[in-house]
């Protein structure tokens, strides 16, 4: 496979190309620093270091931080039962139409939260961005037919390591290209997270903006794909 089939393989479902998964990892990797920065600490897509806070405060007794990690755990459970949900009882809609519900049900929880984040006294950010991160991660699982996740990196660190092997010591070069896939998912990853970090110490609650537009960014691929597909038949 060339450098071109790669970045865009007309073979692939577009919830698996290249640029689809980039952006989706760009915007997973921004959503950690960005609870991070702005709501004490929590983490929206690590969900096992929410869980090593909780393990430590239920041992301090500091129960209100307890609940303060625990709540978007459970808000991250909640996300990938709405996710299991969509797809389950609207399993005939076609591919596009479960992507296009995906990603606008991500939109309108993001702006939910950029017009009104405290309710009751309560900020509610990182609960519906571990959602969100839970509907991304559920839905979303696969890039040129790899496996791969886009709000977390241990997985994708692991596979780009054994191909790293494969590639140098063994001399497969079929694991060429899953390489440079893993790399560059990681490295977006990072990026994501820095962009996230200096947005949300200069620009605080605003900086939020920025993943909203690149979701919506991926939504106009994905219409401007289907609409590409939809003249073919015609």
């Amino acid at each position: 496979m060339n450098l071109k089939e790669t970045l865009f393989n007309k073979n692939l479902p577009v919830h698996e190309q290249l640029i689809f998964c980039l952006l989706l990892t760009a915007v997973g990797g921004f959503f950690d620093a960005y609870t991070f920065v702005n709501c004490d600490g929590i983490f929206a897509n690590a969900q096992t270091g929410n869980l090593i806070f909780v393990g430590i405060d239920l041992i301090e007794g500091n129960i209100p931080e307890v609940i303060h990690y625990s709540v978007p755990i459970l808000s991250f459970v909640v996300g990938v039962l709405v996710s299991k949900v969509i797809e389950t009882r609207y399993k005939e809609l076609s591919i596009f139409k479960h992507i296009y519900m995906l990603l606008i049900v991500q939109i309108l929880a993001l702006l939910l939260i950029i017009f009104k984040h405290n309710f009751f006294g309560v900020d509610v950010r990182p609960i519906v961005i571990s959602f969100i991160c839970a509907i991304q991660f559920d839905g979303f699982r696969k890039i040129n037919n790899l496996v791969f996740a886009s709000v977390f990196c241990t997985g994708n660190l692991r596979s780009m390591s054994e191909h790293l092997y494969k590639y140098v010591v063994l001399k497969k070069k079929e694991s060429a290209v899953p390489l440079f896939i893993y790399s560059i998912v990681i490295v977006v990853f990072l990026s994501g997270v820095l962009l996230g970090a200096a947005m949300s110490k200069f620009y605080l609650h605003k900086a939020i903006l920025i993943p909203l537009f690149i979701i919506c960014v991926n939504l106009l691929f994905v219409i401007a794909i289907h609409n590409k597909f939809s003249r073919k038949r015609i």
